[in-house]
């Protein structure tokens, strides 16, 4: 029975021995558990703290600064180079600090295209006006880059790409100097004659036998001694200028007193241009002094070489004539048709010839040489176009 007593005993003591290492073995695992929770606790705690913008301790929030500083610096470069990327696409690098150096100079240059003058030497620069073909205008700085130009009484700038020294050629077969932007009727002006007549003979129209001149000098005023062809490049210089400020576009065959130009070939450089009018700018003398008055001119209904256009030859010249007297004052002598002029038998666009008056008469000489009656006869002229073209 002792013996009996004895093993119970033992039995008991390893029951509560086993009990006790279950309970050391739960509670090392519950420690384990709570580490982990705690952990995951100020885990959560950062992440909740930088979503509201709650400070962090120094050794909490330094990887998540470090994150955010190497971002931000990248976020910069990637600004740096798309600004860089926005510079260059102009195609033209600036300067370096803005600042161009120019060579000074003190020369007449010439535009070989139509090119923009701008306030600053920069592709940014505030746009002030446009230089056309074959225009003139003062340079009087030189970059490789930028030309510094006088403009309207104003230091401006235009890119030296754009200009030459050589002055544009002004001869026969030229093809004529553009105005415009490309927008509005196109009309052709021709300064009647030259400083010197070109007596050499050409045919008076296409395959023709006849020949005639090749141009004439022109007559001249017997009060003013002016002569034609001087008169008409200014009134054709003064149209050129209210055609433009109108819309047109506008060609001229010539814009000076030392050319070579035939009659024909200044047809033929309406007709390249495909010019929408052809106004030929003359004026007329006379054995009587008394003869006065404005006459345009066209071809016949039945000329070989361009009868086709005579409708609308025919109506320019009425629409001219009208337009010139009502504005001058100047009698209306009417339309004359003839296919005796080599300048319009070439033509293969509508053509008229204006004789503006009688450089014969004193009175009319006198006043077609004053600025204000050759404002006059321009304006008359544009208002003559305007009826055509409407």
């Amino acid at each position: 029975m002792r013996g009996t007593g004895k093993g119970k005993t033992k039995e008991k003591a390893a029951v509560w021995l086993l009990i006790l290492a279950m309970a050391l073995t739960a509670a090392g695992c519950a420690g384990s558990e709570s580490q982990v929770r705690r952990k995951e606790t100020a885990a959560g705690t950062q992440a909740a703290a930088a979503q509201t913008g709650e400070n962090l301790t120094e050794e909490e929030t330094k990887p998540a600064e470090e994150e955010t500083a190497e971002g931000t610096a990248a976020g910069r470069q990637e600004e740096e180079t798309e600004g860089e990327e926005e510079t260059s696409a102009d195609g033209r690098e600036e300067p370096e600090g803005g600042e161009t150096d120019f060579e000074e100079r003190s020369e007449t240059v010439y535009a070989t295209a139509g090119v923009r003058i701008r306030r600053s030497p920069s592709t940014d620069g505030e746009v002030v006006g446009i230089l056309n073909e074959n225009e003139s205008i003062l340079r009087t700085g030189y970059s490789e880059e930028w030309s510094r130009v006088e403009y309207e009484g104003t230091e401006c700038y235009i890119s030296s790409e754009y200009l030459t020294l050589e002055e544009p050629a002004q001869t026969a077969g030229s093809g004529g100097v553009y105005y415009g932007n490309g927008e509005g009727p196109l009309v052709c002006i021709d300064a009647g004659h030259q400083g010197k007549g070109n007596y050499e003979q050409e045919p008076v129209g296409p395959g023709a036998a006849e020949t005639k001149n090749k141009v004439a000098a022109g007559t001249q005023g017997v009060s003013t001694g002016t002569p034609e062809y001087v008169l008409t490049l200014q009134v054709a210089e003064r149209l050129r200028d209210v055609l433009l400020e109108r819309g047109y576009q506008v060609v001229m065959v010539r814009e000076s007193h030392d050319v070579n130009i035939s009659n024909a070939e200044r047809a033929q450089t309406a007709n390249s241009w495909e010019c929408g009018a052809f106004i030929r700018i003359h004026a007329n003398g006379s054995e009587s002094s008394l003869a006065s008055g404005a006459l345009t001119m066209c071809q016949t209904e039945a000329n070989p070489y361009c009868g086709d256009l005579y409708t609308e030859s025919r109506s320019l010249s009425e629409a001219v004539l009208k337009g010139f007297t009502e504005a001058t004052g100047a009698g209306n002598r009417g339309v004359t048709e003839t296919d005796t002029m080599s300048g319009i038998n070439w033509c293969q666009v509508p053509v008229t010839i204006l004789e503006m008056g009688f450089m014969t008469n004193p009175e009319e000489d006198q006043k077609m040489a004053e600025d204000s009656y050759q404002q006059q006869m321009a304006e008359g002229i544009a208002d003559g176009l305007d009826a055509y073209f409407q």
